[in-house]
């Protein structure tokens, strides 16, 4: 199964605004992303209806750049499409707010993105336009870029959290969240409402990643309303912390870092990732950092390198990696000195299995820390 995290650093945050972002704040989400693109087998990036996050990416890396990773299957762009709002009140000429219109209204409502919005070549369009391109290069990388796009049915994952979370409040579930059932929901004044509209989010955030089996920055776990969505949500930040524990053990900066202070280069991505030794490690450390902390992961770690969760090293592997080592180098004895050699081949296997420990008990994740501490040096 692939490891798929949801990077929504970009995208979900407003239906149609564009983020203002310093620069620091910019480097971070590419580092972040960088980070990602090591430790995950694939990342899902959100955008919104203006393609926010399709631009910045082009801006930040190069049309070439991004079009290598959709094409490589490394990340998919997932239109952000549901929507769930509720009323502001009506602002008067003196700049204060009028919540009495308010009243008797739904406290929130659910919606979703325009028909055109919703078309990945529109959307793509309005990434690549802000860009002096080529006609036929617009055209070559929105054909290539349009087969990587997910779009959910908007309206169908916003009513539904938005049904959900009204339903948990009338049934008086969300008295630990702050919102206990005193009034009906329509009576809701405007704090309570942005409350039930932030956790309407939360519930439909819940929902997609559900959806999709994506991994998530997000802990919702103290969301008691999102109990029913979380089985299926993987926990991105174990992933992340337990990687940066193992560097740091190895005396290396996590993997952020080594890209921001240029040690390596984004399109190092191209190469360390089709190493054998990277796909060990991606499906390594996603399945032990699961359920575990960092401390557990690298406690983890030091067995796989000392190969004490290996069968090879138990007692009765001991014996039988030395009677392979036996029969592999009686046949080389054999072959190079007659019998004589095959009695030296069975003192060589006794002394030296631990050379063959890399054959006999595998790969360990160390491996693919060794490629990047080489490519640092490189």
């Amino acid at each position: 199964m692939n490891n798929i995290v949801f990077n929504s650093t970009l995208g979900n945050s407003s239906v149609f605004g564009n983020p203002k972002l310093t620069k620091e704040q910019e480097q971070n989400i590419i580092a972040g992303l960088f980070e990602q693109l090591l430790i995950f087998d694939k990342v899902t990036i959100s955008t919104n209806a203006t393609n926010f996050a399709l631009a910045f990416l082009i801006s930040r890396l190069g049309i070439n750049t991004v079009e290598r990773l959709l094409e490589y299957g490394y990340i998919k762009v997932l239109l952000w499409t549901p929507v769930i709002i509720t009323g502001s009140g009506h602002q008067l000429e003196d700049g204060t707010i009028d919540e009495s219109v308010i009243y008797g209204q739904p406290p929130i409502v659910a919606g979703t993105i325009g028909d055109k919005d919703i078309d990945p070549e529109e959307n793509i369009h309005r990434a690549i336009n802000l860009f002096n391109l080529h006609r036929d290069r617009r055209r070559i990388f929105t054909r290539t870029a349009s087969k990587h796009y997910i779009v959910p049915n908007g309206m169908e994952f916003s009513s539904d959290s938005a049904k959900f979370v009204i339903d948990a409040y009338e049934n008086d579930n969300l008295t630990g969240l702050g919102l206990p059932f005193e009034k009906e929901t329509n009576q809701l004044d405007l704090e309570q409402r942005r409350k039930l509209l932030g956790l309407g989010n939360r519930v439909l955030e819940t929902a997609i990643l559900s959806k999709y089996g994506f991994k998530s920055f997000e802990n919702y776990e103290h969301y008691k309303i999102c109990e029913k969505n979380l089985n299926n949500i993987g926990k991105a930040y174990n992933v992340t912390e337990s990687a940066t524990s193992i560097l740091n053990l190895e005396n290396l900066p996590d993997l952020k870092s080594l890209f921001k202070s240029q040690r390596l280069n984004f399109d190092d991505i191209f190469r360390l990732r089709h190493l054998s030794n990277a796909k060990y490690f991606r499906k390594w450390i996603n399945q032990v950092s699961a359920d575990a902390n960092a401390q557990e992961v690298t406690r983890e770690y030091l067995n796989e390198i000392k190969g004490s969760s290996k069968f090879f090293n138990s007692e009765g592997g001991k014996f039988v990696r030395n009677i392979g080592m036996f029969g592999a180098s009686t046949a080389l004895g054999t072959a190079i000195a007659g019998p004589a050699g095959a009695i030296a081949g069975f003192g060589l296997g006794l002394l030296d299995s631990f050379v063959l420990d890399g054959i006999l008990v595998g790969k360990n994740p160390s491996m693919f820390i060794d490629d990047i501490r080489r490519q640092i040096i490189e």
